[in-house]
């Protein structure tokens, strides 16, 4: 009975979710296990072996992972300084022609300059996949970072810490294909921990913590989740799959999506009050009408010394691009895969990004250091 009943909060929250996003991004929408994933089903299902994928040097190791997971060939283009997404002015005819795909990083909410690479892509016959894992509102030419390209990815780890993440397609026939590729790849959630996560939503919305502890302890033992007596035996372990998100995160999801307007309007705040009191200037896009930051890239020669001062003092820093993942990947990729630029060195050495949810810990620890002289 309680099974049923978490099915159905599952489906509904869930086509609550895909509608969030084919109204404002593209008309199809797929549900995935994580942002990850669906970069690699995309590529898998969409791209062909070997095909060369154009990307940032200056993102997340999990694109790498997932692209080369396919089958594909990420090929690092150089950056924009102001940005740290792809400079636009290094996509020749002949770095254009040779590739099969441009995937965008809008890094920490600023976006690339999507109508130009828009239009390059199609000169060129491209698949134009934005990276939204770092967007949730970012404005250029009057529409969403996520609406112009082919095939957006959305992660929402990033903003509302739940796994998953949703895919758009333009078209119906890809999001056709890389549904079947997602359903043949994934596996949903083990009853017991769904009925558990279930119990702990709700404790936590009608309890005190010390209550919700309590009965979140009392499930495990009761429903055979990790922790309780039931668990699956050490000697025959389950084989890893990518795993759809729990019907409580999903339902988190969907609330947070609901009044998504007053969390972007108080987080674009956050970050305009912390640029203002910063002695530090932020990187901003010069493509952009509106941005919504992850995090608030600012720059300083003094970074290190900076991060090191936050450190002592408990404040943690998001998202260090450092090294760049092509250095990374270097044992994995061609030679010609692998570089460094002026620009590439300088936002791994310089871009401090900060999360607007400690922006007050780290005014203080700015104003308290004396970095800064």
């Amino acid at each position: 009975m309680l099974q049923a009943a978490i099915n159905r909060e599952r489906r509904k929250n869930e086509q609550a979710i895909l509608q969030h996003y084919e109204e404002l991004y593209h008309p199809h929408a797929v549900l995935v296990p994580s942002a990850r994933f669906g970069l690699y089903a995309v590529a898998k299902e969409l791209l062909s072996l070997g095909d060369r994928v154009l990307i940032s040097p200056i993102t997340c190791r999990t694109v790498v992972e997932a692209l080369l997971a396919a089958g594909v060939v990420p090929v690092f283009v150089d950056i924009e300084p102001d940005t740290g997404n792809i400079d636009p002015g290094r996509l020749s005819d002949s770095v254009l022609t040779a590739a099969r795909a441009i995937v965008t990083t809008n890094l920490y909410g600023n976006p690339d300059n999507a109508p130009h690479l828009r239009r390059a892509a199609a000169k060129h016959d491209l698949l134009f996949i934005e990276d939204c894992a770092h967007v949730i509102h970012t404005v250029i030419d009057g529409r969403r970072v996520g609406s112009l390209g082919d095939v957006s990815v959305f992660s929402f780890k990033k903003y509302f810490d739940e796994p998953g993440g949703v895919i758009t397609f333009r078209g119906e026939a890809a999001a056709r294909a890389v549904r079947a590729r997602v359903s043949a790849e994934a596996e949903m959630p083990e009853a017991a921990e769904e009925r558990l996560r279930w119990l702990q939503l709700l404790a936590q919305e009608v309890t005190a913590p010390s209550t919700a502890a309590w009965l979140s302890k009392v499930g495990r033992s009761l429903l055979g989740t990790p922790g309780g007596a039931q668990t699956a035996s050490p000697s025959a372990p389950r084989p890893s799959r990518p795993t759809f998100p729990l019907a409580a995160g999903l339902a988190k999801v969907a609330r947070n999506l609901s009044k998504v307007d007053r969390f972007i309007a108080e987080r674009m705040k956050t970050v305009r009050d912390l640029a203002a009191q910063c002695p530090l200037p932020l990187k901003r896009s010069r493509w952009a009408d509106d941005v919504c930051y992850l995090v608030a890239p600012f720059f300083s020669a003094k970074r290190d010394s900076i991060i090191a001062a936050l450190k002592r003092r408990g404040v943690p820093t998001y998202f260090l691009y450092t090294p760049p993942v092509s250095e990374i990947f270097r044992a994995q990729l061609a030679p010609e895969q692998t570089f460094t630029s002026a620009a590439v060195d300088f936002w791994c050495r310089h871009i401090l990004p900060v999360n607007p949810n400690v922006a007050r810990e780290f005014i203080d620890v700015i104003n308290a250091a004396g970095v800064l002289n």
